[in-house]
């Protein structure tokens, strides 16, 4: 009997023709405004937190916020992305939280391993953060946020 090795699925990528509302979000207001915009486009929201922000926001912070707008907004579709700066211990925590699409910058060793670990969940790691278009950082720059 030959026992097969197999190689570990890559991550999945975004397709690059499918349009989405990208926003970074600091607050529940900035991603309420973020929901609202991108329902008028008619396209599918993904809400960001700010670079590093499982540090300072905290993991459970963003996702009671994501969640929150997902229950005021039934029938938008809303991804989120959390950035854990270079924190693998912090991207472990968003994976176990639920999140789909963690950022994790940092040690290429610790990267692999958090890696792996997201593939067998069906997750992704990435190293950046989607790219948000001008004008669209989810509140910042209005009075009030």
């Amino acid at each position: 009997m030959q026992i097969k090795r197999t190689r570990p699925k890559p991550l999945r990528r975004k397709r690059k023709g499918r349009r989405q509302h990208v926003a970074i979000v600091h607050s529940l207001a900035a991603a309420r405004a973020a929901v609202e915009a991108g329902r008028q486009r008619g396209m599918p929201v993904v809400l960001v937190s700010p670079p590093g922000a499982a540090a300072y926001l905290g993991v459970g912070f963003f996702a009671a916020l994501v969640e929150a707008v997902r229950a005021e907004f039934p029938d938008a579709a809303v991804e989120a992305v959390m950035d854990c700066g270079d924190d693998p211990g912090f991207a472990l925590s968003a994976l176990r939280m639920g999140f789909k699409t963690v950022v994790l910058r940092g040690n290429p060793r610790a990267r692999a391993r958090v890696a792996a670990i997201a593939r067998v969940i069906g997750a992704d790691l990435l190293r950046a953060p989607p790219r948000v278009a001008a004008g669209r950082r989810g509140g910042e720059g209005k009075k009030g946020h």
